[in-house]
């Protein structure tokens, strides 16, 4: 191995040398549960979108494992061109392996681990043949395009790192970001109701820039820099990823995602789609399921037990973040106070909603969002709700047999109940803030 390649190590591994290591404080809330993980022998990897911190994530797990022996640990970055050779990557693991405790635990991270080309089949090795090894690789869209993941089936355990969400950005703000699923309404005088301006305060900022670590410290006032690094850093760059790995056309997935930013959270149909790109059907389906591998967006299917009709069926989808939707298109931030922010916000509810779904009657009534357990939420970010606001969620519940129904509202709060049924009316914010946010609607308001 050439010394260049072992500087550069060395670099990437300071506590080698003794050398301490600065990072950030901020500590994401997958961190703890990817720690959960490292007794098992399985492959942990971190996906996500670009910017979101997954690199960070990982030198931090190292911080956490220092205690261990240092050499013990080895950190490899596959930024570096040379690194994405596989011979290259061969012989630093190997050199890594050569100085470390063979009887104690060794700790093997490689970040954008999907550079390497038949990455997979290196880690196989190594997993099958070495003990006391704990492999943990990061990567962004190429990882899940990649179809050489197949190589590790039962080898690999991933958890997606998502953007942040709008608990760890208050929490990064040193608010209280958390509100129990228990009597919220009590717990919101109690705990919450005198720093509400704060709470709106901060959430119209999270709309606008809350998606990236890098952006916390921005003061909205930077629109120029706050949309062209997430323009520039985040989707083209998650884009050109895409383009690369597949050999398709960037430029007509750029243009793909940029007609469903403008329809973000609506409706949409693959054919109307085709028709403006000028693209057969099944090519835009393709860059449609690329787009969502990529963590650009989430697609959500219309509520029915028939997957056939599902398939059939418009369906929403919803970008990672309003933030993308606003650089996307060069909205002005002041499009936070126009009837467009109840899409942005919608957008933000159902990605912190484990696998929503919507309801669309032939008849047209429809309700936003539906969960796993069957609550229906409808978003209408303003400040007054109407007996008629609540009548396709009432429609449902009836449908359904469903007793508990949701509301999110600009900054309401309050309880309402119609023939037994009951309608909890919460603001957008407070709803982010509640704990189990996957399971969230369940049993909201005992």
């Amino acid at each position: 191995m050439e010394e260049r390649h072992r500087n550069l190590l060395m670099k990437q591994n300071p506590w080698w040398k003794e050398e301490q290591v600065t990072l950030p404080e901020f500590e994401r809330d997958l961190l703890k549960e990817i720690l959960r993980y490292f007794k098992y022998k399985q492959i942990l990897a971190v996906a996500g979108l670009r910017r979101v911190g997954k690199t960070i994530i990982m030198k931090q797990i190292i911080q956490k494992k220092l205690k261990s022996p240092k050499n013990n640990i080895c950190y490899i970055s596959f930024d570096d061109i040379d690194f994405q050779n596989y011979n290259i990557a061969e012989d630093l693991i190997n050199y890594f392996f050569e100085f470390s405790d063979k009887t104690k635990m060794r700790y093997l991270f490689l970040d954008e681990v999907q550079k390497l080309l038949h990455w997979a089949d290196l880690l196989k090795t190594y997993y099958d043949i070495e003990e006391n090894l704990k492999i943990i690789i990061s990567g962004s869209a190429s990882l899940e395009i990649n179809t050489d993941k197949e190589t590790l089936a039962g080898r690999i355990l991933t958890f997606h790192l998502p953007v942040l969400t709008y608990k760890e950005y208050t929490r990064y703000f040193n608010m209280k970001h958390t509100i129990s699923k228990d009597h919220i309404l009590r717990e919101y005088d109690l705990k919450f109701a005198h720093e509400k301006e704060k709470y709106r305060e901060l959430f119209n900022q999270y709309i606008i820039k809350g998606a990236f670590p890098e952006l916390l410290e921005i003061p909205i006032t930077e629109k120029d820099y706050i949309q062209k690094y997430v323009k520039e850093s985040v989707i083209q760059k998650s884009i050109s990823d895409i383009a690369r790995q597949t050999k398709e056309d960037e430029r007509i997935i750029y243009d793909l995602f940029r007609l469903l930013a403008n329809s973000n959270a609506r409706l949409f149909e693959i054919m109307n789609l085709s028709n403006i790109l000028k693209i057969n059907r099944n090519r835009t389906s393709q860059y449609i399921n690329l787009l969502e591998k990529s963590f650009l967006i989430t697609i959500a299917y219309n509520f029915t037990a028939s997957v056939a009709k599902q398939l059939r069926t418009s369906k929403k989808q919803y970008a990672a973040h309003s933030s993308l939707v606003i650089s996307m298109l060069n909205y002005p931030f002041e499009v936070i106070n126009t009837e467009l922010s109840g899409h942005l916000v919608e957008g933000i509810i159902a990605n912190n909603i484990e696998n929503p779904s919507f309801w669309r009657t032939p008849q047209k009534n429809e309700v936003d969002i539906i969960t796993k357990e069957k609550i229906p939420i409808e978003v209408k970010y303003q400040s007054q709700i109407t007996t008629n606001d609540l009548k396709t969620v009432l429609k449902f519940m009836k449908k359904f047999n469903v007793q508990k129904g949701i509301i999110v509202t600009k900054d309401l709060l309050e309880k309402r109940t119609i023939d037994n049924a009951e309608i909890l009316l919460i603001p957008s914010w407070l709803f982010l803030l509640i704990q189990d946010i996957e399971h969230k609607s369940n049993e909201l308001y005992l």
